[in-house]
C-alpha cells in the first residue's frame, strides 16, 4: 500500500497494514518541517530462532508506533521519533510493515527451554 505524500493532509487517515500474523493498524498526518506523522500499534505475532539453541518459537507482540516519514533527505533535527526517509514521493506501508517485522526477527530472542535451563 503506498501513499502519496501530497495526498496526506491535515486530517488524520487510517491505514492497515499486514504482514503474517503481524498488523500495523494506525494513522498518518501532515506534521510539522513537513514531515508526515505515523502513530499507530504492532500487534500479532512473530516466528524468530533462540539465540541459544536455534529453535523457532513464536513471540507476540503489542506494542505502540510512532515515527516520523520525510519525502526525501530530511534536514532538520528530532529526536522525539524515528525518521523514516521515502525517495519516491510516496509512503509505502508494506516497507515499512516488512522493516518493523525483520527488526524482531533478527532480535537476540532466547526460548523458555534455553531461559529455564539458564535458571538451573
Amino acid at each position: 500500500m503506498k501513499i502519496a505524500f501530497k495526498k496526506i493532509g491535515l486530517h488524520k487517515k487510517d491505514v492497515l497494514i499486514q504482514k503474517d500474523d503481524l498488523t500495523l493498524h494506525g494513522s498518518v498526518v501532515r506534521g510539522k518541517d513537513s514531515l508526515v506523522d505515523l502513530e499507530g500499534t504492532l500487534r500479532g505475532s512473530v516466528e524468530v530462532e533462540c539465540a541459544r539453541c536455534g529453535k523457532s518459537f513464536s513471540v507476540p507482540i503489542d506494542e505502540p508506533l510512532i515515527l516520523k516519514l520525510s519525502d526525501g533527505v530530511y534536514k532538520g533535527f528530532d529526536n522525539e521519533a524515528d525518521i523514516i526517509e521515502f525517495y519516491n514521493g510516496s509512503v509505502d506501508m508494506q516497507e515499512l510493515i516488512d522493516s518493523e517485522y525483520e527488526s524482531i526477527r533478527l532480535d537476540y530472542h532466547i526460548c523458555n527451554e534455553c531461559k529455564q535451563k539458564e535458571g538451573e
